[in-house]
């Protein structure tokens, strides 16, 4: 699997034939040898000491683009649903946060080709800090009988962020570029990333995303939500790369975790993780089990039945997204 940082492949170099020389009957030339194909992608087994770490990397890095490109769609469908020249101000605790919009054809509305630049300058919010430059382009506008449709691209080259509330907690650096498609209705947002690039690096290491897709969607009628992802990972924390997929898409009620749903790691020797709403977990809102085949037969050779749910994502995530909007389960 390649690394983010490293880019593509390298590129094939062709093979340069010569035709035989002179007359005659000699037998002609033998065709060249094909070339050797390249070994299949190498993972890292998953074993009973790192695959919790590789469901939770899976799982962090995934909301990790998930958040920040929800940054982007909130700064062009909310706080500038009139679009701006320039806004922005002091931070709540200390520095600044400035927003440029660009109106392309000076029509005073939302359109293709607009764009907003978000620049945190030593932005203290209290939880965390940020440096750096967040730009989302508008891709596309789509009127809908009762929303609209944003297609949206939220990118950033050295984007910092750093944890003020965690003990010794480093400064994570993010490079990315994320397309997401997001839907409002009156009842309803939808998140969606499809192909994405994410990378982070800090102390620790990096970890980069490819292909990454997400889809995360509130129901404010039914007072539901569900939630989905996949992806490849290639991590220096855990020293290898790997490939995630929800199965089956976690659901549950908005402001709860999950109560349904599996989550599956896959790294090499056909070695697998999950993480799924399985067992003794169903009767505990607050856990989940996960469990790893170290060896690739098909069978669990280690299982934790009640891993908290807490050490996985933040509840955070499955919170309303619409302060203003009271629901309640049917």
């Amino acid at each position: 699997m390649k690394r983010l940082a490293q880019g593509s492949a390298a590129l094939i170099a062709g093979l340069a034939l010569s035709a035989c020389g002179g007359g005659g009957y000699g037998s002609p030339s033998p065709p060249p040898a094909a070339p050797t194909p390249p070994p299949p992608p190498s993972g890292i087994a998953l074993t009973s000491s790192n695959y919790q770490n590789a469901l939770k990397v899976s799982v962090g890095s995934s909301i990790s683009a998930f958040t920040n490109a929800r940054i982007g769609a909130f700064y062009v469908a909310d706080t500038l649903a009139i679009p701006l020249n320039i806004m922005g101000g002091p931070c709540p605790v200390s520095g600044t946060l400035s927003i440029a919009y660009t109106d392309a054809n000076q029509n005073g509305l939302q359109d293709k080709g607009d764009a907003a630049t978000i620049q945190w300058e030593q932005c203290n919010s209290g939880g965390l800090t940020q440096h750096g430059i967040l730009r989302v382009d508008i891709l596309d506008v789509t009127p809908l009988v009762d929303g609209k449709r944003l297609s949206i691209n939220v990118a950033t080259v050295g984007l910092q962020i750093t944890p003020n509330n965690i003990a010794g907690a480093s400064t994570i650096t993010y490079t990315f570029l994320l397309p997401m498609r997001y839907t409002r209705t009156s009842t309803s947002d939808r998140y969606e990333i499809a192909a994405a690039s994410f990378h982070s690096a800090h102390l620790a290491g990096q970890d980069g995303l490819e292909m990454l897709i997400v889809d995360l969607q509130q129901d404010y009628a039914t007072n539901t939500y569900r939630y989905s992802m996949s992806g490849s990972i290639d991590s220096d924390v855990l020293g290898g790369g790997f490939q995630f997929e929800t199965t089956e898409a976690f659901t549950g009620f908005i402001g709860e975790f999950p109560s349904a749903g599996r989550l599956v790691v896959t790294g090499g020797n056909n070695t697998k993780a999950r993480l799924a709403e399985e067992d003794s977990a169903l009767t505990n809102p607050d856990t989940v089990l996960a469990a790893v085949d170290s060896n690739g037969d098909g069978m669990d050779d280690t299982v934790e039945p009640e891993l908290q749910w807490s050490g996985v994502l933040p509840l955070l995530l499955f919170e309303s997204f619409r302060g203003s909007i009271v629901v309640t389960q049917p």
